[in-house]
């Protein structure tokens, strides 16, 4: 059971989204929101050019600390009224600025960890946030799409393969795969011996769950279109939430750090991601 949530916001387009998501959640679940203000960019951080040109700081410090007052206001519309709600790091003068271990370290404590889509706006949260929370914060990670549905969904679609990081999110996910009144296993490619399908319908079965399959084989295509098929199967299956390992490539030179799929996955999915590294 999710009683304790951590939402993260950098003050940009995230804010509400994953404020109100947060909140759904939390009256869902009988929890409550601790919410954070959290920026990769401090007041006082200065590049070359702002240091030639100081009136570039001063906007760059306005604007930072404008999104901080964002945070704010959404906390005080959406989450200040549940009981036990929390704020952190939006003071304006600096002196409760969260440093990004501050900010992991709060993570370890929290059910969920939940952050708005990264990368879709300069202001909103930064893809350096997401990998420390999937990595660092041994937490599910639940990215708010700009858009989000009422909260637990009804129906949710899981991307299984049989890997650690899979069934790591399958038990994350379960308080939401409990409620929903549907449930998806999406296989790509793969035999379901293969990748040991009957063993997770048969324990999903132990709790009353009744999940359909649905295979499907994207081909030998990129990483980038196995993750747009894989949307493609939960958009049509009616998922209002997708659930699904998060897997690294060894290297950093890709958005996030991450392989294709996930990358694409988490770029445009339209809907609640739930994520375990």
């Amino acid at each position: 059971m999710f009683k304790s949530i951590l939402a993260i916001s950098e003050g940009g387009p995230d804010a509400v989204p994953s404020f109100r998501l947060a909140r759904a959640i939390a009256a869902a679940f009988g929890g409550t929101v601790d919410a954070v203000h959290f920026s990769e960019a401090h007041p006082g951080d200065a590049d070359i050019a702002a240091q030639a040109m100081p009136f570039l700081k001063r906007l760059a410090d306005d604007r930072l600390k404008a999104r901080a007052r964002e945070s704010e206001r959404a906390f005080r519309e959406l989450i200040a009224p549940l009981a036990g709600a929390t704020f952190t790091g939006g003071a304006l003068d600096g002196k409760s600025v969260v440093t990004r271990d501050r900010l992991v370290e709060m993570t370890r404590f929290a059910d969920l960890l939940l952050l708005g889509r990264p990368g879709g706006d300069a202001e909103n949260i930064a893809p350096e946030t997401v990998r420390a929370a999937l990595f660092d914060g041994a937490r599910p990670v639940l990215i708010a799409p700009p858009d989000t549905v009422p909260a637990p969904a009804a129906s949710v679609a899981v991307a299984w393969n049989g890997s650690a990081p899979a069934a790591r999110a399958v038990g994350f996910a379960l308080p939401f795969i409990e409620r929903a009144a549907r449930v998806t296993l999406l296989v790509a490619g793969a035999a379901p011996d293969a990748v040991g399908l009957p063993y997770l319908q048969r324990s999903l079965g132990r709790r009353g769950i009744k999940a359909e399959v649905n295979l499907f084989d994207p081909g030998a295509v990129s990483g980038r279109a196995r993750g747009r098929a894989l949307l493609e199967r939960a958009q049509a299956a009616g998922a209002q939430m997708l659930v699904m390992g998060a897997y690294g490539h060894g290297g950093l030179s890709n958005f996030l750090g991450l392989g294709g799929a996930t990358a694409k996955v988490i770029a445009a999915c339209p809907v609640p991601l739930l994520l375990a590294h």
